[in-house]
């Protein structure tokens, strides 16, 4: 919780446009699950334990493994109800020159309802750097793109939330989160909001790399 009248931290030097000054992303390996492996790990798993729980552990496994885009198609994900972003990943392509994303929603932290929300616009050009946050006591509750075979590269529009009597506070940016042409697999902390997001485009590499801005959050308690 926090007192009125606290003042929303600035953000300086959000994003950093010099390669050499880039934060090297400890590379993470995609597994990629085939369907004859998927199949006789349920095989294995059905001697193991009841079916009932062979099918919950295989229909988990395709719920958390869709993606919301296909290479080169557009992107659309909204978080509902009230909820907000909590995780974010994504693969590249270097075929189609794209990444697929995917995403999950939950609770924002101390019981918040953040269900007054807007779209902005487009927050970025072709291969133009992405430096976005949302205004003071708002979250990022979803994610808009559409992607230019041209420029190969998204432009990107969000979502943003508040809830009346919460606010955002103790910002703090990541590190670069992927390096170019790697998996991104970031989770938002239990305590904090996604209440921002930065990258920026390599020509080069025809890639993206992130960071995300994340504060925590908190009711305003009135001062007596």
């Amino acid at each position: 919780m926090i007192h009125k009248g606290a003042t929303h931290p600035q953000i300086v030097h959000f994003l950093g446009t010099q390669k050499n000054h880039f934060l090297q992303a400890t590379d993470r390996t995609l597994f990629k699950t085939t369907r004859k492996t998927a199949l006789l790990c349920q095989a294995t798993m059905s001697q193991m334990i009841p079916t009932s729980l062979t099918l919950t552990i295989a229909l988990y496994t395709v719920v958390t493994s869709a993606y919301v885009n296909n290479w080169d198609q557009p992107l659309l994900y909204a978080c509902h109800g009230g909820q907000v972003l909590k995780s974010v990943y994504s693969v590249h392509s270097n075929g189609a020159e794209d990444r697929r994303w995917r995403f999950t929603c939950g609770s924002a932290p101390s019981g918040g309802n953040p269900t007054s929300c807007y779209w902005t616009g487009y927050v970025n050009g072709w291969d133009e750097p992405v430096s976005f946050m949302c205004p003071a006591d708002y979250a990022i509750a979803g994610v808009q793109s559409y992607h230019s075979n041209g420029a190969e590269d998204r432009r990107t529009k969000f979502k943003c939330c508040k809830h009346d009597g919460y606010k955002t506070y103790s910002c703090s940016i990541t590190s670069y989160l992927n390096g170019w042409d790697r998996p991104l697999d970031y989770t938002v902390p239990s305590d904090k909001v996604l209440a921002g997001w930065a990258s920026v485009h390599s020509n080069g590499a025809e890639d993206r790399r992130h960071k995300m801005l994340v504060c925590s959050y908190g009711r305003l308690v009135p001062q007596n």
